[in-house]
């Protein structure tokens, strides 16, 4: 919006009827003042005039008039001492719309920008010396530098630890105790009510189900694991078909033959040495095939029972709607889920049914226990740290599965009091955050500084040496059987031998 102001009298009182302070999108207001009695006008006049716009916020103000055959701009810089800046014109210029109203970030003077800034174990972690580490506490300092401000944070005290109901620094920022709320709040506008303005939405902030890690398989079927259904298949095939050959092989036909070869599969000896070669050609290939199967299945099952597949996780509406666990929530987060979930949905009628409204204590207190009775409504960046968490793991796997399918999808945003004169410069700052890629170059570091297992360093395939053993993997089994085929065809052909000289 873009408002002219005509003076004529500078003795009479300056008002503005349609801005006052509590003017939402205050970046957006532009106010020309055009003052034609230039006679009488002083730099005082200018300067009490100037800080009368900023008591009410209001930053996007010039005061053009006539003098000496020369056209005269002022603006003004809160932030300064002298209040006034005039801008350089020759005579006969005239001025841009861009020098009237400079879309550049302002210099601060290092006078104080209030931050509210809450402990949050993810995005704002308090360190020594004043440092706040985690994308918001690293994101707040950004934002007072570019500013060349000097950052003062509130921490706010938890207003009612057993039954919060208000989000954490909304007081602060709806009494203007505070420039700006640096923890990111869901983009929710019927529930700001007039107290706040919001910033630009920069990341997603869903509110999401924690769900007890679903049960593994009874380690019995783990045997059954250790090879595919085709492996399976083809080792039978390959029984069948060698009880068949040493039948026919075998001239004395003997009826411990099917055990004998059970018996070499297993590794044990053969009980005699048959006489007719192509008979020893397939049992030394038979022997061949056998060690390698018997060894990789020992290998797999070790595996198979040391890792018990797991069962299908809760990962979608359905399957929350169905599952037997009720869904702890915060009070804070009753009035997003009212907003949202919609009673006359199949699933989201009965997921309303689930949920129990606890304090946030008792949440806490049952999430850091590690109990699996219930599931656990949270904000998506906080729930996935706590999944993947030390204290939720149990012999080096998760204890809980964080659903696919968020139950509320929101916008994160910050939020500033209602009126607030830095929301375009915040807004810029921000998108510039994002655009850089500062905002994932911080969760980076903070994901990396959550892991301290340490890094597992791999070896390029090019640097090992040509004499290191190859473990037989599943893709190699093609192979066995058709070593096991040769040794077939061979001792067939020797078979055909034997007959031919026989006769």
């Amino acid at each position: 919006m873009y408002m002219v102001m005509i003076i004529k009298d500078i003795s009479q009182p300056l008002k503005l009827s349609l801005i006052n302070k509590k003017s939402a999108a205050k970046h957006l207001s532009h106010v020309i003042l055009l003052v034609r009695d230039s006679t009488k006008l002083s730099l005082g006049w200018m300067r009490a005039s100037f800080r009368q716009f900023w008591t009410i916020w209001l930053l996007n103000i010039v005061i053009i008039f006539w003098r000496n055959d020369r056209l005269h701009v002022y603006r003004y810089n809160p932030f300064t001492n002298d209040f006034l800046l005039q801008l350089p014109l020759k005579r006969g210029e005239l001025p841009t719309m861009g020098q009237l109203f400079p879309t550049a970030i302002p210099n601060m003077h290092r006078k104080p920008l209030r931050m509210c800034l809450y402990m949050d174990e993810v995005r704002a972690v308090y360190g020594p010396n004043g440092q706040v580490m985690g994308t918001d506490g690293l994101l707040s300092d950004y934002i007072a530098e570019r500013l060349n401000a000097t950052r003062i944070i509130t921490r706010p005290i938890t207003y009612s630890m057993h039954n919060q109901t208000a989000d954490l620094c909304a007081v602060e920022i709806a009494n203007e105790f505070d420039d700006i709320a640096m923890n990111i709040r869901f983009l929710a506008p019927g529930t700001f009510q007039k107290s706040a303005e919001w910033t630009v939405a920069h990341s997603r902030d869903d509110l999401c189900v924690i769900v007890p890690k679903a049960k593994s398989e009874p380690i019995f079927w783990n045997i059954f694991r250790s090879f595919g259904a085709l492996v399976w298949l083809s080792i039978l095939i390959s029984m069948i078909l060698a009880n068949v050959c040493c039948y026919a092989l075998n001239q004395e036909r003997d009826r411990w033959l099917p055990l004998q070869l059970f018996c070499c599969i297993l590794s044990q000896p053969v009980w005699h040495t048959p006489r007719n070669i192509s008979l020893r050609v397939f049992l030394v290939f038979w022997l061949y095939f056998a060690m390698l199967i018997c060894n990789a299945f020992k290998c797999n099952l070790t595996s198979m029972l040391v890792y018990r597949k797991p069962l299908p996780d809760i990962n979608d509406l359905g399957s929350l709607a169905a599952s037997p666990y009720k869904i702890l929530v915060r009070p804070v987060h009753m009035k997003h889920i009212k907003q949202f979930l919609n009673n006359g949905h199949q699933y989201e009628a009965q997921i309303w049914k689930l949920m129990v409204v606890v304090p946030d204590r008792l949440l806490l207190n049952n999430l850091n226990r590690n109990v699996r009775s219930f599931a656990y409504l949270e904000k998506y960046h906080i729930a996935k740290f706590q999944v993947n968490a030390r204290q939720h793991m149990h012999t080096g796997r998760p204890v809980f599965h964080l659903m696919n399918s968020c139950l509320v999808p929101y916008h994160a945003v910050y939020t500033v009091p209602y009126g607030s004169p830095y929301l375009g410069f915040f807004n810029k700052l921000l998108r510039s955050a994002y655009e850089f890629g500062f905002e994932r170059y911080w969760d980076r570091i903070m994901n990396s500084a959550f892991i301290k297992s340490g890094t597992k360093v791999h070896r390029s395939r090019r640097s090992n040496n040509g004499d290191d053993p190859v473990v037989l993997k599943l893709e190699h089994y093609h192979a066995v059987f058709f070593l096991w085929a040769i040794g077939a065809l061979l001792s067939f052909l020797g078979f055909l031998w034997e007959l031919l000289a026989r006769n």
